[in-house]
């Protein structure tokens, strides 16, 4: 291996340390560095075999972040890593990674406090609400049966 190349795998491995990365991602930031395809491709075989990249625990990573940091649904967590070339089978494994009673939980939590803040007839506020959460990526069939709990308690501000 040349000086250049060996420069570029260190370079790559460091930025694979600093955080779970994808194929497409270290991809993108050596096409930045400037390094050609056929050494790239090489550089992330190597990463793979070192153990520094790793698709599927990626993908787990991404999902568990994205949900209890950001808060997001399903569908936007899988809409980004269709964007990051994540295989459909680490997707899926990746969904596993969110309990589903604590996801119940937070768009719970989000659809009230959202349902709380806004303002106008129970329409308008089911739209912006509806809006909302179909946003941050959560179903809406999911968003449709909370949300009648939600009007149908006779408990909720109006």
């Amino acid at each position: 291996m040349d000086e250049k190349l060996s420069l570029y795998l260190e370079k790559a491995q460091r930025y694979c340390s600093l955080g779970e990365q994808c194929v497409h991602s270290v991809s993108k930031k050596m096409k930045e560095w400037g390094v050609e395809t056929n050494e790239a491709e090489y550089i992330i075989g190597e990463l793979i075999v070192g153990g520094y990249l790793n698709e599927e625990r990626y993908a787990k990573a991404f999902a568990r972040g994205k949900f209890k940091m950001l808060k997001w649904g399903r569908k936007k967590i899988v809409y980004h890593l269709k964007m990051n070339n994540i295989s459909p089978a680490n997707i899926k494994i990746a969904l596993q990674e969110i309990d589903e009673d604590m996801y119940d939980e937070v768009l719970g939590t989000l659809l009230l406090n959202k349902w709380n803040e806004t303002k106008g007839n129970v329409f308008s506020r089911k739209g912006k609400v509806m809006s909302y959460l179909a946003a941050k990526g959560y179903e809406t069939d999911l968003i449709l049966n909370k949300l009648n709990e939600i009007v149908n308690n006779k408990n909720t501000k109006q």
